[in-house]
This record gives structure tokens, C-alpha cells and sequence, in this order.
């Protein structure tokens, strides 16, 4: 599953790199100004950060569903009050319960990781689902990522993993004399197209995890047919169900 995600996300970074490159960069020097003008009131630029970060999920989202990108979506969180007030409070919700988490004593970095993962999906919600309650989103979240956090962390540390050894291994050929200047400079230059690259293709990553669970593919049974998973326990499901056999969860 994770290497198709990655296909996926990749293809949609391939026709759209300067858009989506350009907008992350906006986004990153309006979280400077904020911090710039707002960061001795408190609260003030973390919710700036917040509703920015908000606005820039749905953009990889947009992108990932092959619509246009544009930098006025960076504002979207922004549109009017209602909006504001209800993304700003499931956001600031939603950190709040990972930093409490983060507080357990020894292993609250691992508690912390893990609730960072079941409440992933809360950004989405919030913009996507306007009947839930922001103190709900958070919930809802944890119901959608059963059976896929796991997943999810797989997909962002694999990439830091390949580019960790593709990096290392270039560093050991870097040390052959004479034509190791060559290999020295391709990995300089992976690093750099990294740190430009890296961080919209998570997001895309991120954005085709929401994308699969929300709107799963079909895959073909054994005896014939095709089904989709429950989003909440991921039990194949006959076309058409209504509920989920398993766990009985109401399906759109």
C-alpha cells in the first residue's frame, strides 16, 4: 500500500512541482512574518501557524485530486468567521491533547508520536465535514486511522530511511580518489532537492492516506467481484453495503 501511495503522490509532484513548490514557500514566509509581528502576543502567531497549516493540508489534497492550486487557498481557513473560529478550535484541541499526552513520564514521546498519527486526519475533517464540532474531530479521526497509523509512519520514515542510505552510500563512494568529487556532489545535490521536495511529497503522501481511507479502492475478492474496506476496522466490504459485517459502522 505504501509503495503505491508513494507512486501516486509522485506523479501528482511531477505535474505540479512549482505550483505546489511556490505555495509551500508563501506559506513558509507567513509564518516568519507572523512570528515577526505577532510573536510577543501570545497565542496570536501559533494561530496564524495553525490555520496556514490547516489551509496548506487541503492544498496538497486539492492537488492530489488533480484540482487546481492556487496561493488564495493559503487563506481559505481565513474566508469568514465561522471557519476561523471552528478550524482555530479543533486544531488548537487537537495539540493540545497530543502535547498532554506528550507529558506521560518516559514514554510519553511514544504516546505523543502516537496520538500525533490518530489525530492526523482532524485538518480534513474540520474542512471537509462542517457538521462535526471541532471537539468531535479529533474522534472522528481516531475512528478513520484503525488499522492505518501503522502505515502512515511507515510511509514517512521509509523515505528518510532510503534517503539516509542513499546519502551514506554516496558519501563512501565519495571517498575514491580522483572521481569521488563527482559522487560528493550528487550528494549534495540530493540533499538540496530534498529539502525543497521532500516536504510536498509528505504532504501528498499524507493527503492520498485520506484520500484511500475515505474513498478506498476497489480491489478484487478471491471468489470474484470487487470490495472496498470499512474505514473504521478495514473489513472487505461487498459493493453497496450499508453497514460494515464486522463492526457495524454506518457507511456513506
Amino acid at each position: 500500500m505504501i509503495l503505491t501511495i508513494y507512486k501516486r503522490a509522485l506523479a501528482v509532484l511531477a505535474k505540479k512541482p512549482f505550483a505546489l513548490w511556490g505555495i509551500s514557500l508563501l506559506k513558509g514566509l507567513l509564518v516568519v512574518l507572523a512570528q515577526l509581528l505577532f510573536g510577543t502576543v501570545v497565542g496570536v502567531a501559533m494561530a496564524i501557524v495553525l490555520l496556514l497549516d490547516t489551509s496548506m493540508t487541503l492544498i496538497f489534497l486539492h492537488g492530489y485530486r488533480g484540482d487546481e492550486v492556487h496561493c488564495v487557498q493559503l487563506f481559505d481557513c481565513f474566508k469568514d468567521g465561522k471557519t476561523f473560529k471552528r478550524v482555530l478550535a479543533g486544531m488548537a484541541w487537537m495539540e493540545l491533547w497530543i502535547f498532554l499526552w506528550s507529558l506521560i513520564p518516559v514514554a510519553g514521546i511514544v504516546f505523543g508520536m502516537i496520538r500525533s498519527y490518530q489525530y492526523r486526519l482532524t485538518p480534513y475533517i474540520l474542512m471537509q465535514e462542517p457538521e462535526i464540532s471541532p471537539t468531535e474531530a479529533i474522534k472522528r479521526s481516531s475512528q478513520m486511522t484503525q488499522g492505518y497509523k501503522g502505515k502512515m509512519f511507515g510511509a514517512d520514515i521509509l523515505i528518510y530511511v532510503a534517503l539516509w542510505v542513499a546519502v551514506l552510500l554516496l558519501a563512501l563512494l565519495a571517498q575514491i580518489p580522483y572521481v569521488g568529487i563527482l559522487f560528493l556532489i550528487v550528494a549534495v545535490l540530493l540533499l538540496l532537492c530534498a529539502a525543497v521536495l521532500l516536504p510536498l511529497f509528505l504532504g501528498l503522501v499524507q493527503a492520498a492516506f485520506y484520500e484511500e481511507i475515505t474513498n478506498p479502492t476497489p480491489v478484487a475478492l478471491p471468489y470474484g467481484g470487487t470490495a472496498s474496506f470499512c474505514p473504521h476496522c478495514g473489513t472487505p466490504l461487498a459493493p453497496g453495503s450499508a453497514f460494515c459485517p464486522n463492526c457495524g459502522t454506518k457507511l456513506s
